[in-house]
């Protein structure tokens, strides 16, 4: 029995273990008269015990998984059933010895306990044979019925001590060993060291020490054969299931795992989560600087994603180009969004050559999450979830991560897909002067969306706000790259120019024709309920209706995103400004949905920054 086993002592484990030790010691002693052994018995006992520490030492690989077992038992079994239960306890006694002395690495309580363990089981097995009519030193099996029986009852006892000892220690793993089918694999290393056996009897009794020594050198190479086939087995294994430039798991085995994994938890319970991650215009890249820096790139990312989830057991694979999938096993979809967005974060201030040229000036990736729910039929549902995530991640502008949530990508581009696609190839120009408002814009877009369901609005004016929310800034696209990217506060010339943005944005949006129902709503959400906003100073219900929803959304996000001369409020800091300037720069009447719109949708979001403000 292991350390880990072993050391994991309560108070009944420990009256158990109590109880095996004095019952071992007591067989030994009761059955072992040393002076009573001749010289030859010495020898024949000194030569065993050798053999039976080589067959320890050389174990025999189960699975490679890493599952083993030593064919010592085989030494012990062929010494009672051929010499005497004597000489079998006394063979057990120098090989613990031995191995005491050779193998620090295994605790003294391991092996005391395993000691008095084989000592009970080898004391029952040869007053079984005994019973059933067996004899010693007989080389022929005329009657197998005695052997037979007190092997199996070798088997059952070893089954039978290591059984009750998970029960009364309560281990958690012990459910868990049985459905991975140990038992198995316990059979028939039992069978082949029973077998065994009955090989060492007939060659002892037929050529005595070189019968010994015969089948020795035959079981350890058998074991060294048998490890180098399983080796062989595993690379050709890796071979076929690793990607064979990242090195990560490939595209089938990941199936085949989530799979397993899935059939596994829909049976048994419990939860895990599924990430897709796709490389952020990695086209661009490899047009910049070839395929073969391209293949560097992502190889380099395989490498950070292995060693960044190797710790917490996560499976990472390689879904198919520069998209990657990790499974995130007993984690929420939450916990896995903050995992993942520490990744990002992470990589995205991780240098690499030539990431200085992509719009974001850094390795960056969008991430779509999915949670796995139990009324989910088969993993097809979990993989089409993370993959609409993943998509939606990149409508919002690529390097976020996003929560699968049906509220939220019901709503998605593809219900305006004409109209958005229009609206986003001008956007896109502002993503190369100022990637901060681009993706300002894209988390606006989304929370209107979100917003839109939950309010009284008809569907043009859910179609409107969340069109006018997606172009809102569009008109930065005139104001000076020195102004978009100074870090300091603007002066008043510099801030009367940026004011002008709004009147920019309603020129641009009445050149393309199409879409002037976003007229007020970029023109005008920067007007307060107050008064006092621009460019006209309307007040309260002379501002357009929309424009004052979309006044709040807007700054709900400027307050809780990294700007240059400002410091980023929490989401629950941002909840308590819009409380506090509710009926001044925000309409009353929308400010507490939305509000509750975040609660609902963010929880994580208020909870981390909760524990934040308490550390």
């Amino acid at each position: 029995m292991s350390n880990k086993l072993i050391n994991r002592f309560s108070l009944m484990s420990k009256i158990y273990l109590t109880f095996i030790l004095v019952l071992g010691f007591i067989f030994f002693v009761m059955n072992v008269s040393p002076n009573e052994y001749s010289l030859n018995d010495w020898v024949w006992i000194y030569n065993l015990s050798i053999a039976s520490f080589l067959l320890c030492y050389f174990d025999m690989r189960l699975s490679p998984n890493g599952n083993a077992f030593s064919m010592e038992s085989s030494v012990y079994l062929a010494t009672i059933f051929y010499f005497s239960l004597g000489h079998g306890l006394v063979v057990l006694f120098l090989t613990y010895f031995i191995n005491f002395l050779y193998n620090r690495t295994v605790s003294n309580r391991a092996h005391i306990f395993n000691f008095c363990m084989y000592s009970i089981m080898i004391f029952a097995t040869h007053k079984v044979f005994a019973l059933f009519g067996g004899s010693e030193r007989l080389g022929n099996f005329d009657n197998l019925f005695p052997y037979i029986i007190s092997l199996f009852v070798y088997f059952l006892l070893n089954l039978f001590i290591t059984f009750v000892f998970f029960v009364v220690s309560a281990h958690p793993e012990f459910k868990g060993i049985l459905n991975r089918g140990l038992l198995k694999e316990v059979f028939f290393a039992y069978f082949v060291t029973l077998l065994l056996s009955l090989v060492l009897i007939i060659l002892i009794d037929n050529e005595g020490f070189f019968g010994l020594f015969l089948f020795t050198v035959l079981v350890v190479l058998l074991s060294i054969t048998f490890g180098k086939v399983l080796e062989w087995y595993q690379e050709m294994s890796n071979q076929a299931n690793k990607d064979y430039l990242t090195g990560l798991y490939n595209h089938g085995y990941f199936k085949d795992y989530l799979k397993e994994l899935f059939r596994e938890t829909k049976k048994a319970g419990g939860q895990f989560s599924l990430a897709f991650l796709d490389l952020d215009d990695f086209k661009k890249y490899n047009d910049y600087h070839g395929h073969v820096q391209g293949d560097r790139l992502l190889k380099f990312v395989g490498e950070y994603l292995k060693n960044e989830t190797k710790e917490q057991g996560f499976t990472v694979a390689r879904y198919g180009g520069e998209e990657f999938a990790i499974v995130l096993p007993k984690t929420t979809k939450h916990e896995a969004a903050t995992f993942m967005d520490g990744l990002r974060k992470k990589l995205n201030d991780t240098p690499f050559d030539g990431v200085d040229r992509l719009p974001y000036r850094c390795i960056s990736f969008s991430c779509g999450i999915a949670e796995y729910e139990a009324e989910m039929y088969e993993e097809s549902e979990l993989l089409h979830k993370a993959d609409q995530a993943l998509y939606y991640s990149k409508t919002q502008g690529k390097n976020n991560v996003q929560l699968y949530d049906e509220k939220r990508i019901s709503r998605d581009a593809l219900k305006f897909k004409e109209d958005l696609d229009a609206i986003e190839e001008q956007l896109k120009l502002l993503l190369y002067k100022d990637v901060y408002t681009y993706r300002h814009s894209k988390r606006v877009f989304k929370y209107a969306m979100e917003f839109s369901d939950r309010l009284s609005l008809t569907e043009e004016e859910k179609r409107t706000l969340i069109l006018g929310a997606l172009v809102h800034d569009i008109g930065k696209i005139e104001v000076s790259r020195d102004i978009i990217n100074k870090t300091s506060k603007l002066d008043r010339d510099e801030w009367e120019i940026m004011k002008k943005h709004v009147i920019w944005g309603k020129e641009i949006v009445l050149s393309d024709g199409r879409f002037e129902e976003v007229i007020p709503l970029v023109e005008l959400h920067h007007e307060r309920y107050d008064g006092r906003g621009y460019p006209y100073g309307l007040r309260g219900e002379e501002i357009p209706k929309l424009a004052r929803i979309l006044c709040i959304i807007d700054s709900f996000d400027a307050m809780t995103t990294d700007r240059p001369y400002q410091r980023t409020k929490t989401f629950s800091e941002a909840i308590v400004e819009l409380r506090r300037c509710s009926g001044t720069q925000f309409d009353p009447q929308y400010v507490e949905p939305f509000i509750q719109m975040i609660e609902e949708y963010y929880p994580e979001k208020i909870a981390n920054a909760n524990e934040a403000v308490s550390m």
